[in-house]
């Protein structure tokens, strides 16, 4: 039986036993208990609150989240059926995707494309593009009330252009959680290598004898990662609080928070073996390869001022939000809510860029490092002076006539590309939500809209690219040119960096997005237990902006030109650009999203359900960022993507066990390949878009047992099956259309879309005094692109923890995370070039079968990590 057979009948038969297995449990458990269930309500992915019967929502609630210690906020979604999360990188830059819908979110830069990351219901940003998304401003600390997590489905009409899923992070406030709570948590991370710092804190409570109830929290963390940079991986903090007024027939929450953090991320290392990646020799999981600190000036282009640049900043992320949110219930039914939002997002980045193992005479290398003359190249250790490699270069061949750089014998005459990073991302938003709700006996109805306008800057580059020692910390290299006729030439600044003033990443832009949404639901109970529902939203999406676009100096090719110092023989800076504005750009998208279901209730314990939905993903801003020719504007235009979910849910209760079960077909489809061809005669033309699409066949399983009065396990189980179709690209071979080609990718398995995915937690709790807990997560194998070259093998993960509660308000917890050391492989990119290098999905089977012992470079899993934590409750 193939894998799309198994999956449609896994499908059918589920569906089956949703229809008929409630019929005989519905008695099984007693009024009382099921009365205790009954009271979750759910707030993301329904216009209004309401148990979550009819919509795939999983509550993670405040205990699971204590006892923990997760890498990033987007690790907590692990515990989440159809949700996958790759957190391997570190605190931020995760990606976050359910359902497979993941054709431009499987890389880092774009981790959030599909799906919405929120903070209390609103946006953490409503705005992204490359390597600007929501978990650069958001960190859960002990603040963290619960999160609610919806996959597809009803995000269609309930989330801003996200369809994917929504991720609502819940704070907690005086009302609810009063009291005191101070957490000192201290680690040590790369299986004990790195120590990690941490305090939290949070006061919450009325005051006085008014209708006010404030909270205030606030963390300071600092640690080295799993790998060691030479300088803090994450260090920084934030402070946050909010004020609630109940005035009793509605209430008032005014919210504040401001975050100032420090990231860096894990980079890529060199592997072999396709079958079953492992480090090259030399190399370990705790190495790091990050760039040096290397302080120094440089300039964006010619004319612009000087900055400062240092390794040490990583990702420096501020933002500044403010909420006010409104509810106020008027009798007979009649609600209204009102959500508004104010942030400030930036991001300045010095942190290190395209790092990958190249040889020395790499071709795209070279143009970054402006080596085009003929002559003897050296490179000199930069800190010690000394001499590790020597290359020739006569016309177009470049020989290693010396090599004395570490860890060659697995990768010879190889060094690492190192990018000064310099990119600072901000955006100013505004965003507001309001609902209009009337309940009535047998239903209700909501009519609401969404409005958001962003303003836009990013400004950057300029800041240089060196030569690093292929080490842990790797030493930045100092190159020098010996010129046929004698002359010296430095290529490289004191600090280790050519192309000083040229654009290696950064690209400058500025501009505008609004959005407007019209959105409305009603459920209706036709008859006795069964409930009719349906939503559709109106979406609105302006974009405008300009992008600046490097021009080459002219002089730059005059020997005699002397560059920023004005000294022809420092090469390092006689390439500076400078930078026009050719165009600005002006494009508006509008489309229609709905989603309906019925949903009957067999018993107080048990309900199925089934609900189709269809919406649409309108690009990011990240496309309109990538203008920067005219051709490319005039014939380039932005398409959304469609898509379409079936779902059918079985909820069960039972005296000792909670079962939910979601069979879904979810695709994902209009994703659109656009490409400029030229004729003989210099004009342009455009071929017919072509289109691809990715369907998934899948079940999302939950179980919650109490075993028995002290021990609980809880699981969630997802088994898909998603494959891509109809991915290709033209090949322009003479000029003109007449011998143009399409070059297509074998349908096959979505790229990075694991057909098994779980996470099991048994929890034992005998008494007030003691729990402890041990989770096992298994992520199943996945192809590593859509060419299906290799396979990602699939990995088990087991954390453990315990907490001892010294009196009523001291506890000491500890947490082992990755107790075995396991090491999965989340993502690659393919080795050889640096070209190469940016592209993972042009590595073929068969380039894999013709040199199956050639390197790649892979990021790995989270290694084993000891936490432990006093926490003090009052």
């Amino acid at each position: 039986m193939s894998s799309r057979q198994y999956s449609r009948n896994l499908f059918a038969g589920v569906a089956f036993a949703a229809l008929v297995l409630p019929a005989t449990a519905a008695t099984a458990q007693s009024a009382d208990a099921v009365k205790e269930e009954s009271d979750v309500i759910v707030v993301t992915g329904v216009l209004t609150p309401q148990s979550p019967d009819s919509v795939a929502v999983t509550t993670i609630d405040n205990k699971i989240i204590e006892e923990s210690v997760p890498v990033s906020a987007a690790e907590i979604l692990k515990n989440v059926p159809g949700v996958y999360v790759n957190s391997s990188l570190g605190e931020v830059r995760n990606v976050v995707y359910s359902r497979g819908i993941s054709a431009n979110s499987t890389d880092a830069a774009a981790g959030y494309y599909y799906v919405s990351l929120q903070e209390d219901g609103m946006p953490i940003s409503n705005v992204t593009f490359n390597n600007f998304g929501p978990d650069f401003f958001y960190r859960s600390d002990i603040s963290l009330a619960s999160v609610e997590a919806l996959r597809g489905g009803t995000a269609v009409v309930t989330g801003p252009n996200a369809p994917g899923g929504i991720f609502n992070y819940i704070s907690k406030n005086g009302k609810t959680h009063p009291g005191i709570e101070a957490r000192a948590r201290f680690g040590l991370e790369g299986n004990g290598r790195n120590p990690y710092y941490r305090a939290d804190a949070y006061a919450g409570g009325q005051i006085g004898e008014s209708d006010l109830f404030y909270s205030v929290s606030g963390f300071y963390r600092q640690n080295e990662g799993r790998a060691d940079p030479g300088y803090p991986a994450n260090r920084g903090g934030q402070i946050k609080g909010n004020l609630v007024w109940d005035y009793g027939d509605g209430s008032v929450k005014a919210s504040a928070k401001y975050l100032d953090d420090h990231n860096t991320w894990n980079e890529f290392l060199p592997a072999r073996n396709f079958d079953d990646p492992k480090l090259v020799e030399g190399f370990d999981r705790y190495d790091s390869f990050l760039i040096p600190k290397a302080p120094h000036k440089f300039v964006t282009n010619v004319g612009a001022p000087e900055q400062d640049w240092n390794g040490r900043q990583g990702a420096h992320s501020k933002s500044l939000a403010f909420n006010l949110d409104w509810e106020q219930r008027f009798g007979d039914g009649w609600t209204v809510r009102n959500n508004a939002r104010f942030v400030n997002n930036k991001s300045d980045w010095n942190s290190s860029a395209l790092v990958f193992p190249v040889q020395l005479d790499d071709f795209l290398t070279n143009v970054f490092l402006n080596t085009s003359l003929d002559g003897t190249y050296s490179y000199r250790n930069s800190n010690t002076g000394a001499l590790l490699a020597e290359v020739v270069k006569n016309g177009g061949t470049r020989t290693v006539t010396a090599n004395n750089l570490p860890n060659q014998a697995g990768l010879p005459n190889r060094v690492l590309t190192e990018v000064a990073f310099n990119f600072h991302p901000e955006t100013t938003e505004i965003m507001d939500q309001l609902t209009v709700s009337k309940e009535f006996d047998r239903g209700s109805i909501t009519l609401g809209g969404f409005f958001a306008h962003a303003d836009i800057d990013q400004y950057g580059g300029g800041a240089g690219i060196g030569l690093g020692t292929l080490e842990d910390q790797p030493q930045l290299l100092d190159i020098q040119l010996e010129t046929p006729d004698g002359q010296i030439k430095q290529v490289t600044s004191p600090a280790g960096f050519a192309g000083i003033g040229q654009r290696a990443a950064g690209t400058p832009f500025r501009g505008e997005q609004t959005q407007f949404s019209i959105f409305g639901g009603a459920s209706f109970e036709l008859t006795p237990g069964l409930i009719l529902e349906g939503a559709a939203r109106y979406e609105r999406i302006d974009y405008s902006g300009s992008n600046d676009v490097q021009v080459p100096n002219p002089q730059s090719g005059d020997p005699d030109y002397g560059g920023l110092d004005g000294d022809p023989d420092t090469l390092f800076d006689n390439f500076a650009v400078t930078y026009n504005t050719p165009f600005d750009y002006d494009f508006d998208l509008d489309y229609v999203s709905f989603s309906g279901a019925a949903t009957y209730e067999l018993s107080y314990d048990a309900s199925v359900y089934v609900r189709y939905s269809q919406g649409k993903k309108a690009p990011d801003f990240g496309f309109f960022t990538t203008y920067d020719t005219l051709n490319e504007l005039n014939n380039l235009v932005p398409l959304p993507q469609k898509i379409q979910q079936l779902e059918a849910g079985l909820r069960l209760k039972l005296a000792d066990l909670r079962l939910s079960a979601i069979p879904f077909y979810s695709k994902l489809s209009n994703v659109g390949t656009q490409q400029i061809g030229t004729r003989e005669d210099g004009s342009t033309y455009v071929p017919p878009v072509l289109f691809s699409s990715t369907e998934t066949l899948g079940i999302e399983l939950e179980a919650n047992w109490d075993i028995t009065r002290d021990l609980n396990l809880y699981s969630a189980v997802t088994l898909q099956d998603a494959q891509s179709k109809d991915f290709a690209v033209y090949v322009f071979n003479s000029p003109g259309e007449s011998d143009d080609t399409i070059s297509t990718v074998p349908d096959g398995d979505a790229d990075n879309t694991p057909r098994i995915m779980t996470s099991s937690t048994l929890r034992y709790s005998p008494g007030d005094r003691f729990n402890a807990f041990a989770t096992w997560r298994y992520l199943g194998k996945r192809a590593a692109n859509r060419y299906n070259a290799f396979y990602f093998p699939g990995y088990h993960t087991v954390d453990v923890g315990a907490n001892f509660n010294i009196s009523e308000n001291f506890t000491l917890g500890a947490n082992i995370n990755n107790l075995f050391n396991s090491a999965g492989v989340s993502s690659f990119a393919p080795a050889g070039t640096l070209l190469g290098a940016l592209d993972r999905q042009s590595l073929t089977p068969e380039a894999v079968v013709a040199d199956p012992d050639q390197p790649f470079n892979v990021i790995l899993s989270e290694p084993r990590a000891f936490f432990v934590t006093a926490s003090i409750k009052m």
